[in-house]
């Protein structure tokens, strides 16, 4: 294992660890030096695949709802740490609402460069606003989701945890499966496009071809998200979920 920081050009540091299968998921929680999150938010989204219009349409909810309410209420976000699609918008919120909680990518270390690495065959950049990245093995994008799952599954223990899926592709059903697997309630952005409009669709329907969707329907605790309903009302869903329908109260501060 390899801790180091980044400093990126617009003057913010972040921890980056890299891992192998080898490392004890112990001794990587403890290099990341994560403090004291109160809630934890995983986030399953398209990438370099989302265009123009479906951006838009979720800007306002990631940066004006998310960020913001992560900010406020000191929520880890966990994503796959990438310059691209719903990343960089939640570090657009992170930087505009100065989230101090962990914001944190996992990504495959071939994939991606980074200040001080510039690795001429990535397909992307790390987002200069996470606070945090693990970077693991594997040649394609989809080899981090073991790892990213074992973070998730680890913090999900010490506080109560929720999955997004906005837009994305064949990698965030997977992922979104392992969130429903790992007993994580479920938003799924309606109107974001790709997986989460499949989803949605199927879960509105009842039916699906796909196996894997039919599966999350079936075993998720799913809810749907309009993505036309706007920050405010995509803050009180996350706070219910997170909060409100476990312990009868608000965590918002």
């Amino acid at each position: 294992m390899i801790t180091e920081t980044i400093r990126f050009p617009n003057g913010r540091t972040a921890r980056l660890v890299r891992v192998s299968p080898e490392t004890p998921l112990d001794a990587w929680l403890a290099a990341l030096d994560l403090g004291s999150p109160r809630a934890l938010v995983v986030v399953c989204g398209g990438a370099g695949g989302m265009n123009a219009r479906e951006i838009e349409a979720v800007r306002p909810l990631i940066v004006d709802g998310l960020a913001r309410l992560a900010a406020r209420e000191q929520i880890a976000v966990l994503d796959g740490g990438t310059n691209s699609g719903v990343m960089a918008l939640i570090g657009e919120g992170a930087a505009h609402y100065s989230l101090t909680a962990p914001l944190i990518g996992v990504c495959p270390a071939a994939k991606v460069s980074w200040p001080g690495n510039p690795n001429p065959q990535a397909a992307a950049e790390l987002e200069p606003h996470h606070s945090h990245f693990v970077v693991t093995p594997g040649e394609e994008f989809g080899a981090e989701t073991e790892f990213l799952y074992a973070l998730a599954g680890a913090l999900g223990e010490r506080v109560p945890s929720l999955a997004l899926l906005i837009n994305g592709g064949p990698i965030a059903l997977r992922e979104t499966w392992l969130n429903v697997r790992q007993h994580r309630p479920l938003v799924v952005f309606r109107g974001s496009g790709r997986a989460a409009d499949v989803v949605a669709a199927a879960r509105e329907k009842g039916e699906s071809d796909d196996p894997l969707v039919v599966e999350i329907i079936r075993c998720g605790d799913v809810t749907i998200f309009d993505v036309r309903e706007g920050p405010e009302s995509l803050i009180q869903l996350i706070r219910s979920k997170l909060w409100e329908e476990k312990h009868g109260q608000s965590g918002y501060l």
